[in-house]
C-alpha cells in the first residue's frame, strides 16, 4: 500500500540526480530514516541499535559535507596567499638551483651542494650556445654548500661580454664523476600561479617551483 505524503527511496534518488547529487544527501537521508520509522511492522519493531547505527551514519555524512566546506575555504585562502607571494617575488633576485644566469657588471656568484667529501671539485662555465670559456678546479671539498664566485673572464683572461651563461659542477668519488647541484642568484620576471604551487619565471628562462627558492636577495 502506497502512502500519501512519503516519498520512496527511488523518488528521493531521483530528486539527487536531477538536482546534481551523486549520493543522497543529508536532508535525503534524514527523510528516508523518518519514513522507515513512520512505516515500521508494528509487530517487528526496528531495535534501538539500528537507529543509533543509522543516527551515526547521518553524523557521518553531514561530517563530511562540513568538512568539504571547510576544504574549499582553505584551498581559496592559499590561493590568495600564493597571489600575495606572487607580486613580491617579482622584480627581486632569488637563490635558486639552476644551471644558467646572467654574467653582469659584478660577475656571477652562487653555491654548490657537495653531498660528501669529495677529491676534487671542478666547474665549467659555457655560453649559452655550450661553448666552454672556463675551466675552476678548485681542489678536495667536505660535505655542504661551497660558495664560488666567476669575475667573467676565460681561461686566457678574456673578458666576456654580458648574457645568459651556463654553470655547471662536478665531484670526483672514487674515481667517478658525479654533477652537483648549483644555486645561483637569478631575477624573477615574472611567476605563474597554479591551483598548488606558484612557479618562478626567472631572467635566464628557466622556472622553478617557489619551494625552491634557497634565499630572497
Amino acid at each position: 500500500m502506497e502512502i500519501a505524503g512519503i516519498r520512496s527511496a527511488q523518488d528521493l534518488g531521483a530528486k539527487a540526480v536531477s538536482d546534481g547529487q551523486e549520493e543522497l544527501g543529508k536532508n535525503e537521508f534524514l527523510e528516508l530514516m523518518i519514513a522507515q520509522m513512520n512505516n515500521q511492522d508494528p509487530l517487528d519493531p526496528a531495535k534501538n541499535e539500528d537507529f543509533i547505527a543509522q543516527l551515526a551514519q547521518f553524523s557521518t555524512v553531514e561530517g563530511i559535507e562540513n568538512m568539504n566546506k571547510s576544504m574549499a575555504g582553505m584551498a581559496s585562502a592559499l590561493q590568495s596567499s600564493l597571489s600575495v607571494q606572487a607580486s613580491s617575488l617579482v622584480g627581486r633576485s632569488v637563490m635558486v638551483p639552476t644551471s644558467q644566469t646572467v654574467l653582469g657588471p659584478d660577475g656571477i656568484t652562487g653555491s654548490v651542494e657537495v653531498p660528501q667529501a669529495t677529491g676534487n671539485v671542478t666547474m665549467e662555465i659555457s655560453t649559452a650556445n655550450g661553448e666552454l670559456v672556463r675551466n675552476i678546479d678548485v681542489g678536495p671539498r667536505g660535505e655542504g654548500a661551497m660558495r664560488f664566485g666567476w669575475d667573467g673572464r676565460t681561461d686566457a683572461g678574456e673578458q666576456m661580454p654580458p648574457g645568459i651563461y651556463r654553470v655547471r659542477a662536478f665531484s670526483d668519488v672514487g674515481g667517478a664523476r658525479q654533477e652537483l647541484t648549483v644555486n645561483m642568484p637569478e631575477r624573477v620576471v615574472s611567476v605563474s600561479i597554479g591551483e598548488k604551487t606558484l612557479m618562478a619565471n626567472l631572467a635566464g628562462g628557466t622556472s622553478v617551483a617557489a619551494n625552491q627558492i634557497k634565499e630572497i636577495q
